[in-house]
């Protein structure tokens, strides 16, 4: 099907160049104009501007603005029309190779049977967001800052979780990572203004984590589920593309908030503030708009951990599924996050303008995680009874206590310029060039002390919350615990860069008096670079008495509701002194200290140029656009390889890296059923790009689990055929309710394989968990989408809405494993890591005058993290739920105070290992409630 399609766009790109080289004759002219809305003089993106007895036309852009070309001279009638707004027809006379300029084109909003305007302050964003969503060529949802703001959602991550078709993953309460219809997050493309961002992910995924950016300093979030040959081609899930405001008031504007918060599981207070001005100048030829938002807030967790496995059992060394380890460990976050943005724009007259652009995000955590650690150590004395830890005085369970101090700064830096011209009858041009810097530093340092020969015994009545029960052991005289490590990161690097430059140029076609549209083309190219360092050093032993009586801290009280009591842990500024007083009785661990700091170390630089060309043609109600793109990648990368043998450590430099190429054919039809009606059909190819960390042959052991990661320079690209179609419907007055279905193949997907270490003699035996290709995964998906406020109703009821999706995916794929003779064994007919059969949202809202109320609730559905090739070694997330409320009331015009909280459930989530009473992770984060004042001048 793939090659017919790459003929079928091949063949349509020339009869687009042939019609273009017969559409740019004499006596034609063009027209231009900005929509604007009478009742705020806002201006109005996405609305349709078409002649309807020449089949031409167009779809204003983010400042409102139009251009038709290649319109025969002579008078003719333009229609201009705009969801929840009265349609408004023009008469035009277009002289011969002229441009006519409408200047500001007024439309006025719609009226209910009552005679109230429809489209109301609070749903006026979202509105421009369904015309743009409506007009586009390909199938996209499109969010306004509007509606992110009628939600309690204070990063970009969190703002996601409202869409069709995303799951999102949560870092101290807040979301963080997105994956988009099914797919691993690495298949999802995340830009600013249309610019990947670069990486700096502490796993190594290509995705950066999004609780980064604060989602109220954009203007909307337009995630793009069917590729266009414009379009990045390395987006299989899909692209988020973050759009940043422009200036819009000739008056010039100031808005902002204010915030206070509390969380309660913490006790703790937060505070909130944002601020933003834009002006045009009286000329509008000069727009300026600069936003800045200060976050600070405590968050974090308390979490209950624990491994389940194989160990050998009772005299006869029976090998059997126990309970072997609980961990608890709360972790208390302070978080800071700040942004800011500008765009400068100058308008040389209505054919061209530049503009220039700069955003900055920084986050930091600083935080404290204290852990209590119950360990077996595989010593089950009774196979008949496997609550029994320990062999009396002789037992090999330990229990350790174990703090550790992070602090962690992340920023990007990103700076663009562009600009766009049109070219009168031969079209248009828009070119940019873009610099991204991303960095993630981290310090940290970690104590451990530990006690050997406990006894324990397994109490399971509450199959959530197990406990480890100590018998015969005081677990709060400290001064059983003995020193057992003291490890330092100064610091984790990560930094990430990027350089993007694009040109695009679009022209008119005219096939014949009903058959028109337009060729556009245009390159693109992307120079990135990312690198890791790491300055690890470990001390594991002590000349000398050194017990945790000496250094510990204060008593951290309980947890999860009383049910456990952490008791003391070593206290940071305590530990930090012994180790500076005592430095030389510490025994350093140079092996290992060199292998993490050195094994970690690597370079990747990667250039990718892309090409492409695409094809629209409109006849009557149908339109279809087609093309193909070319992207090319050539990746190098410098990492250090460390051999241990024992008694020595040899460090080699390895270089290498691929380079593979990609045709990718995209069909995008459109028929319109009626004016606010629309059934779309696509098919389009993309491909996602290994994980820079799984390219380089790194290596990470953990020799308390005895298991290795290593990266895998064989890995190539998966390869993905989508196929696409959707119904979708936008009321007159408000809102849209839509159906789609997905397909998705995908070849060549990346899992990860686990197998036996049999190349080194010191970790010979060693689970190794490495990432492989995998032959073919199948993802099939539902979309259903409902928005509407109620403005039939009668009298007050007219200001209820509803807010509405729900998606079904299923995915299926085979993985396989390796055992220590070389066996293969296959797993067959499995989901897609993360993905959920039933995710969906369902907000309740009540608009009207100076009131406004809104409850959303968020449901994930059941998800595997982690697989293995038996199933009693699966790991699941269980299904979550997650409410939020918000309310405001409009003192006046310029002032509304407003009240918001989030996770008012405190719904846990919850790992386990194959079935449900085997609980292997369990957190909550608390509910965090906020008040503030928005303000607008």
């Amino acid at each position: 099907m793939s090659i017919y399609l790459r003929l079928l766009c091949t063949c349509s790109l020339l009869i687009s160049l042939t019609a273009f080289s017969q559409s740019n004759s004499s006596e034609k002219g063009s027209v231009s104009g900005i929509i604007l809305a009478s009742d705020n003089d806002g201006v109005l993106p996405g609305a349709s501007v078409f002649i309807e007895a020449l089949n031409i036309g167009g779809v204003t852009d983010f400042d409102g603005r139009f251009l038709i070309t290649a319109i025969p001279a002579g008078s003719h009638q333009l229609q201009i029309s705009y969801l929840g707004y009265t349609t408004k027809t023009i008469e035009i006379i277009v002289k011969e190779d002229d441009n006519l300029n409408l200047g500001s084109i007024t439309l006025e909003p719609s009226l209910n049977q009552l005679g109230e305007v429809i489209v109301t302050a609070s749903i006026e964003g979202q509105q421009k967001a369904y015309n743009q969503q409506r007009n586009a060529d390909n199938i996209k949802t499109i969010v306004s800052a509007d509606l992110v703001n009628q939600f309690p959602d204070i990063n970009v991550g969190e703002a996601l979780q409202r869409v069709a078709g995303v799951n999102i993953e949560r870092n101290n309460g807040e979301g963080a990572n997105i994956r988009l219809r099914g797919t691993p997050r690495n298949y999802t493309t995340v830009t600013i203004d249309g610019a990947q961002l670069p990486t700096t992910d502490a796993g190594g995924n290509r995705t950066e984590s999004l609780d980064l950016i604060p989602a109220e300093l954009l203007s909307s979030m337009e995630i793009t589920k069917a590729l266009l040959p414009e379009n990045d081609g390395d987006a299989i899930g899909g692209t988020v593309n973050l759009i940043t405001p422009t200036a819009r008031s000739a008056k010039g504007r100031v808005k902002g908030t204010v915030a206070g918060g509390y969380a309660d599981i913490f006790e703790r207070g937060s505070f909130r503030s944002k601020l933003r001005f834009d002006k045009r100048s009286k000329d509008d030829k000069f727009g300026i708009i600069v936003g800045g938002s200060y976050y600070n807030t405590v968050n974090g967790e308390e979490r209950l951990e624990t491994n389940y496995r194989f160990r050998e059992v009772g005299p006869n060394e029976e090998m059997t599924y126990v309970l072997d380890e609980l961990a608890l460990r709360p972790l208390l976050n302070l978080r800071t996050r700040i942004g800011a943005n500008a765009t400068f724009d100058y308008k040389f007259n209505e054919q061209s303008t530049i503009f220039t652009s700069f955003s900055y995000n920084f986050l930091r955590d600083q935080n404290e995680r204290y852990r209590i650690r119950f360990r077996s150590m595989g010593d089950f004395p009774d196979p008949n009874n496997l609550n029994v830890i320990g062999s009396g005085e002789n037992s090999l369970a330990r229990l350790r206590r174990d703090m550790s101090d992070d602090d962690e700064r992340r920023e990007n830096v990103t700076f663009t310029v562009g600009g766009r011209n049109n070219l009168g009858s031969w079209g248009k041009l828009n070119y940019g060039y873009t610099l991204s810097r991303s960095e993630r530093e981290e310090t940290s340092f970690r104590t451990v002390f530990r006690a050997t020969g406990i006894n324990y015994i397994i109490d399971r009545s509450d199959r959530d919350f197990p406990q480890f029960v100590p018998q015969g052991f005081d677990v709060n005289d400290y001064s059983q615990y003995e020193f057992g490590g003291y490890q330092t990161d100064n610091p984790n690097l990560i930094n990430g860069f990027n350089q993007t430059g694009y040109i695009n140029v679009t022209v008119p076609l005219r096939l014949s008096k009903k058959v028109t549209g337009e060729f556009k083309t245009g390159g693109k190219f992307r120079l990135q670079e990312n690198s890791r360092r790491r300055s690890n050093l470990q001390w594991e032993g002590y000349d000398g008495i050194y017990t945790l009586d000496q250094v510990v801290g204060d008593d951290q009280g309980s947890i999860f509701e009383g049910r456990y009591n952490m008791g003391a842990f070593p206290s940071p500024s305590r530990s930090t002194r012994h180790f500076n007083a005592n430095f030389d009785l510490y025994t350093f661990d140079p092996a290992e200290s060199t292998f993490n700091t050195v094994s970690n170390t690597f370079d990747v630089e990667e250039n990718i140029y892309a090409w492409y060309g695409q094809g629209k043609l409109s006849f009557g109600k149908f339109s279809a656009v087609f093309g193909a793109r070319y992207e090319a990648t050539a990746t190098n990368y410098r990492a250090n390889v460390v051999e241990q043998v024992v008694g020595e450590t040899t460090i080699r430099l390895d270089e290498g890296g691929p380079s593979y190429n990609f045709l990718l054919p995209s069909v995008h039809l459109k028929y319109r059923l009626t004016d606010r009606t629309n059934l779309r059909a696509s098919y389009f190819e993309s491909f996602a790009r290994p994980n820079f960390i799984n390219l380089v042959p790194a290596e990470n052991r953990n020799f308390a689990d005895n298991e290795v990661e290593r990266g895998n320079p064989d890995l190539v690209p998966a390869f993905s055929q989508n196929v696409d179609v959707l119904l979708e419907h936008y009321f007159k007055d408000e809102g849209t309710i839509s159906l789609g279905v997905y397909y998705k193949q995908i070849d060549n997907f990346i899992f990860t394989q686990q197998s036996v270490v049999l190349d080194d003699p010191i970790i010979e035996g060693f689970e190794l968990i490495q990432p492989v290709n995998g032959e073919v995964a199948d993802v099939l998906g539902v979309e259903v989408n409902f928005a509407k406020k109620f403005t039939f109703l009668p009298g007050w009821l007219n200001g209820f809405g509803v807010y509405a999706n729900y998606t079904y995916v299923n995915s299926s794929s085979s993985f396989t494993f390796i055992e220590e003779d070389g066996t293969v064994l296959r797993r067959d007919d499995v989901p897609l890591v993360g993905q959920a059969n039933h995710t969906w949202n369902a907000a309740l809202y009540y608009d009207k005058g100076k009131f406004s109320i809104r409850g959303a609730l968020n449901y994930n559905g059941r998800s595997f993290d982690s697989f293995d090739i038996i199933p009693i070694n699966d790991f699941v997330i269980e299904e979550r739920y997650q409410l939020d409320a918000n309310a405001s009331y409009r003192i006046n015009d310029r002032l509304t105070v407003f009240a918001e909280a989030q996770n008012l459930l405190n719904t846990p989530v919850i790992e386990f290992n194959q079935f449900r009473d085997q609980v292997t992770n369990h957190e909550i984060y608390g509910i965090v409630a906020r008040l503030g004042l928005n303000f607008n001048f």
